[in-house]
């Protein structure tokens, strides 16, 4: 008998986080074997330069990813769409694998990322359709916990493991490791069902009822109806596909277009990936830490993650997505103060051994505080508002664009922050706290709360406030009926 209810949400959230988990994977394994002797004899001992290139590159076959999926999203469906992205990443894995020359390494790195921006670009899609309203926070934010925040630490902890080998499977295990999990994903993929979403956005009425069934029992035909009416509420916006991005319309669109693009934007100007950078130097430099130990306390860095990514698995179904995201933003914004104070003595000329070691001690512990704050707010919630706030209409393409957004900007953010700390010091973390203030007032005053709400009901809400009265009807209808089919559930 095929998986039913909570199980089979349960296996597609597993099958999903395995895309997440190869994007944090890959994002964090790069970094320790660039440092490992086989690789640096083999490579003719690349700069410091060039290695930040070729690990850039990841992330400009993530966007290539992106703009693939706003192609092919659409037509291929989630599970498809999904499947392909596997394929691409399991080849640029291998390509890594058997690399001797450094532009084999290159074009490995770029597959991988343009197989990870596939997937990243459409897991949250399929989830986000298939989750009960009232536990999809929970279920896309577990999606994060389970894979990015996973992937980041098992990069960190096999790159430790292997830090002293010699061999060439130093190099080689840590990148055939993913292999593993591309399996998993890959055959759980085979035997679960499509999104009913897209099904009736397709026309195929029939087959989107009966995984409906298996997804809701009793509410399916409910279910069913409302995806209907958004549909045709949908429909309404003039012109195709590509021309509905930048129209309004009774669903606002382009609206929300701006909502899911901006917050993949804010992620990166929260400042993420320069902690990540600036880390082992600190750790380095003010602490005088031998490069085994600051990978294993960089490590720690990604357990903190983990443990503090559970919070919002928890909680944010009961206290929304926006105090999550403002909060994350202030949190970001006081430690990056703090950060700048510490930096700035400790770069003082005055400074002595001795302070400067007790000040950068300081300084990590806040960028683990901020490590642990951002698992905690911006991880799972900034991915999961964009898959949520997006119609059905436009909705693969939205979250691919949404996702070239946040490759780019995390590339711009990794080119600028060595060369911004390189001139401009603590400074650089004055621009962060500024560009988090920017984020808080912007989430504050702009972005609408999503807890709770079907994904169709969020069409009706985006209808009635722009004044499209006509809808106000259909909206407060679907909502009562849901909240009647969602106490029966829990009885």
């Amino acid at each position: 008998m095929p998986l039913q209810g909570t199980p089979l949400i349960t296996m597609i959230t597993i099958a999903s986080s395995c895309g997440f988990l190869l994007f944090g994977y890959d994002n964090g394994v790069f970094s320790g074997i660039v440092v490992l002797p086989w690789f640096l004899h083999t490579f003719n001992n690349p700069s410091s330069q060039l290695l930040g290139t070729v690990s850039a590159m990841y992330n400009i076959g993530g966007f290539l990813g992106s703009l693939t999926a706003f192609f092919i999203g659409a037509p291929l469906g989630r599970r498809r769409t999904i499947l392909t992205g596997l394929l691409v990443c399991t080849i640029g894995a291998i390509v890594q694998c058997l690399s001797i020359h450094l532009a084999e390494l290159v074009a490995g790195r770029i597959v991988c990322g343009l197989g990870v921006g596939i997937m990243t670009s459409t897991v949250g899609l399929w989830q986000a359709e298939v989750v009960p309203p009232r536990s999809r926070g929970a279920y896309l934010t577990l999606q994060l916990l389970g894979g990015s925040a996973t992937g980041l630490f098992l990069a960190q902890w096999i790159n430790y493991g292997f830090h002293s080998v010699t061999t060439r499977v130093a190099f080689v295990f840590p990148l055939a490791f993913q292999l593993v999990f591309m399996m998993i994903s890959t055959i759980l993929i085979m035997f679960l069902p499509e999104s009913p979403r897209w099904l009736v956005k397709k026309g195929r009425r029939n087959e989107a009822l009966a995984v409906l069934r298996r997804l809701h029992d009793e509410s399916a035909e409910f279910r069913l109806a409302q995806i209907e009416q958004a549909v045709a509420l949908e429909l309404r916006s003039a012109g195709s596909s590509y021309r509905s991005l930048i129209t309004m319309g009774p669903t606002q669109n382009l609206r929300r277009l701006g909502l899911a693009c901006g917050t993949m934007i804010m992620h990166q100007l929260g400042g993420i990936n320069s902690v990540t950078y600036y880390m082992p130097t600190l750790l380095e430099t003010f602490m005088g830490a031998s490069h085994t130990k600051s990978l294993w306390i960089a490590g720690l860095s990604s357990l903190t993650s983990m443990v503090c990514a559970l919070v919002p698995v928890f909680t944010i179904d009961r206290v929304g997505r926006r105090i999550f995201l403002w909060g994350g933003a202030v949190w970001q914004l006081v430690m990056f103060v703090i950060i700048s104070v510490i930096l700035a003595k400790a770069e003082a000329p005055s400074a002595s051994p001795s302070s400067e070691n007790t000040l950068g001690i300081t300084a990590v512990v806040m960028f683990f505080l901020f490590y642990g704050g951002n698992a905690m707010t911006w991880l799972g919630p900034s991915w999961a508002y964009p898959t949520e706030i997006l119609p059905l209409q436009i909705r693969e393409k939205g979250l691919a664009l949404g996702n070239i957004c946040y490759w780019l900007f995390q590339f711009m953010i990794v080119e600028v922050t060595p060369v911004a700390i390189t001139n401009i010091k603590y400074r650089f973390y004055i621009v962060l706290a500024v560009l988090n203030t920017f984020n808080a007032v912007v989430v504050y005053f702009w972005f609408p709360e999503t807890k709770g709400l079907s994904l169709e009901e969020i069409d009706f809400y985006f209808a009635e406030k722009y004044g499209f009265q006509e809808a106000q009807e259909l909206g407060q209808l679907s909502k009562t009926a849901t909240e009647e089919v969602e106490d029966v559930r829990s009885t």
